[in-house]
C-alpha cells in the first residue's frame, strides 16, 4: 500500500486503534499496549493483524446486523410474569412460633 493511501487509511481509524498501531510500530509489545489503552492482549493482536492484512481496523465481515430489544416498562414485565403464573413472592417456609408455642411442641415430643 502506498504511503498516501495508508495515510488516508490512517485517518479514518478510530483514536484508540490509531493509538494501538502506532504503539506496535514503536516497537511495544502487545501486553504493554493492552495495559495502556485497556484492552485485551487477544484484542491489541487482532486490530494490529487487521491493520496489517486490510489497512483498516474496521470489523466489517459480521454476519448479522447488532440485535436491538424493544424497550418495555417494569409494570408489563410483571403482568407477563403475573400471566404466567410466576410470581416474587417467596415460599412459605414454615409456621412462625412464638416461645409458647415452643415450648408446647417440645412438651409434647417429650411424652
Amino acid at each position: 500500500m502506498s504511503r498516501r493511501k495508508q495515510r488516508l487509511a490512517f485517518d479514518q481509524v478510530s483514536e484508540i486503534d490509531r493509538r494501538i498501531v502506532v504503539y506496535r510500530d514503536c516497537g511495544i509489545s502487545f501486553r504493554e499496549i493492552g495495559s495502556r489503552v485497556g484492552l485485551n492482549q487477544t484484542t491489541i493482536m487482532r486490530i494490529c493483524d487487521r491493520w496489517i492484512q486490510e489497512g483498516t481496523t474496521d470489523r466489517h465481515d459480521r454476519s448479522h446486523p447488532p440485535q436491538y430489544t424493544t424497550s418495555l416498562s417494569a409494570r408489563t414485565i410483571r403482568r407477563r410474569l403475573q400471566q404466567s403464573g410466576l410470581s416474587a413472592r417467596r415460599p412459605f417456609l414454615g409456621l412462625p412460633l412464638t416461645q409458647d408455642h415452643r415450648r408446647l411442641r417440645r412438651q409434647w415430643c417429650d411424652e
